[in-house]
Formats: structure tokens, sequence, C-alpha cells
């Protein structure tokens, strides 16, 4: 699996670092992660999602800049179990609140988990 880590100049820095990475996909269950050959972590700083699958070339993109490590880690983890699960989005990568709800509960003890393991090092950053 290949991470791609755009770099970041300027405030804020990316909330997990691609060290992060393997720590946080081998706490998964393999069905999750099952098709996924590139994670990218963008610069893109505002986005409407935190973390994506895309199907079609096969890569998790995590836009994570400016998010706190356990809101990034709980994203990623949301997305990962909707993939690995099989739900279905709706219109604008939404998904039902019966799903979403279910998903909270399953990720919840993964989140507890990996947080603690990622690394605490300090990012600085040119202004």
């Amino acid at each position: 699996m290949k991470v791609i880590e755009d770099k970041v100049a300027v405030y804020p820095p990316h909330a997990i670092s691609k060290a992060d990475i393997p720590i946080i996909l081998s706490s998964l269950p393999p069905t999750w992660t099952d098709g996924i050959e590139t994670i990218k972590l963008s610069a893109f700083q505002r986005p409407r999602w935190i973390a994506c699958y895309f199907d079609y070339n096969h890569t998790l993109t995590i836009c994570s800049r400016g998010f706190t490590k356990w809101r990034t880690i709980q994203a990623i983890l949301m997305e990962l179990g909707a993939h690995g699960l099989g739900l279905q989005y709706q219109r604008q990568h939404r998904l039902q609140q019966r799903d979403v709800e279910r998903l909270l509960r399953v990720i919840a003890p993964f989140v507890e988990q990996i947080v603690p393991q990622l690394s605490q090092k300090k990012v600085w950053l040119d202004h």
C-alpha cells in the first residue's frame, strides 16, 4: 500500500502523520481495508469530508488539516467501517442516520485503542 503525504508549509498541519497510517490500519479488521491501494494525506484545508474512499481508483483520501487527531481517526474509521460493512451512501457522500449511529457504536472501541498509540510529535511550520 502506498502512502502519499502532501507537503504543508503553513499552519495548520496534518492532524496525523504518514507514520500513523500503519498503526491505524493494523488495528482494524482486514475487511475494512480490502481494496485500498493508496492513502493520500491531502493538504486541502476546508473539506466537506475528512476521509473519503474512492472505489474507482482504490484511494483513501484524508483531509485532516485543522482537525484534532481524535476527530480525524473517528472520520477515517467511519469511512473504512462503512466500506467494510458495505453500507450505501446517499447523495453528497452521506450515510443514513441509522447507519451513522450503528457505525459510531462499532468504531468507538477502535478509536479509544488507536488514538493513544499515535505519534505525539509536534509539527513546526514556517509562517
